[in-house]
């Protein structure tokens, strides 16, 4: 696999993530949400500044390009378009089935999550494929001892919840991860663990991009979106994870078998490398 050249200057680029703005690094934020930040800066040197949707000139990992529609009926309003400047979007996705890519800024696909993405943005187009989060092996290479934990991941949104049914009852090797921590520390246990159960989206693409079988998990509470970022990924991965599977199910049956990772191959990693629009 080629890598790319790196440049000694860094470039600022600025960039929109759904729950970071400006004051990024000042709180906890989502893991993936958290991502970018780490894939700009040791894969690109770029260094992001994270800005509102207006004024982005990059969205990446995330279910975001229809996030300002979905944002504009609360806070943002379309009070005119912005023809002038330019929104690359690299390895986004969808999180509704029906909301629009609608923008202000003139929207440039450079690479999307999956397939069912690319058939509403860029149908007739040849665009690179793939969520940034298959880059987090080249940061942060997979751990060279492993563990025979099994890693379970709930969803941020319901990870008290999860934790307040379960933290004292789950089997002595198996370990919850709070997905409000440091993204190497995430990456670093899932990459060392012999399987994966999530209900978190980039828990699942993570355990693919480190070769570790996964198992979807139905999250406890509720999430934003239809399902359709997990299809879209799917799409892109190639073969459906079964799901979501009753976690309640999971601990009666007592040993639970993951499924086979769907590793991405070096060519699909080149090709979305090439693809970054900021070299």
């Amino acid at each position: 696999m080629s890598r790319l050249h790196r440049s000694p200057r860094v470039r600022k680029v600025k960039v929109f993530s759904a729950t970071v703005g400006e004051s990024f690094g000042k709180t906890t934020e989502n893991f993936g949400d958290n991502l970018m930040a780490d894939i700009l800066q040791d894969v690109f040197s770029v260094e992001p500044t994270y800005v509102e949707p207006a004024r982005a000139e990059l969205i990446g990992v995330g279910s975001i390009i229809d996030a300002y529609y979905r944002y504009s009926r609360k806070k943002y309003v379309f009070w005119r378009k912005r023809p002038w400047r330019t929104l690359h979007v690299w390895g986004s996705g969808f999180m509704n089935s029906g909301t629009p890519a609608l923008w202000p800024q003139r929207l440039v696909f450079d690479a999307v999550r999956g397939e069912l993405s690319k058939a509403r943005v860029a149908p007739d187009r040849d665009i690179a494929l793939g969520d940034p989060a298959i880059l987090l092996p080249l940061i942060w290479p997979k751990k060279v001892v492993a563990t025979s934990e099994v890693v379970v991941i709930p969803h941020f949104v319901t990870y008290q919840t999860f934790l307040e049914r379960y933290g004292t009852s789950l089997p002595r090797h198996w370990r919850v991860l709070n997905l409000l921590g440091d993204p190497r520390k995430i990456c670093e246990a899932i990459s060392a663990s012999e399987l994966v159960i999530s209900s978190s989206l980039h828990g699942l693409i993570v355990a693919d991009a480190y070769g570790v079988p996964s198992i979807w998990m139905e999250p406890h509470g509720k999430i934003k979106g239809d399902g359709f970022k997990f299809a879209d990924y799917f799409s892109f991965r190639g073969a459906p994870l079964p799901g979501p599977v009753d976690f309640d199910s999971l601990l009666a049956a007592g040993t639970v078998a993951g499924n086979a990772p769907a590793v991405p191959s070096a060519e699909t990693i080149d090709r979305l490398l090439r693809s970054f629009p900021f070299r």
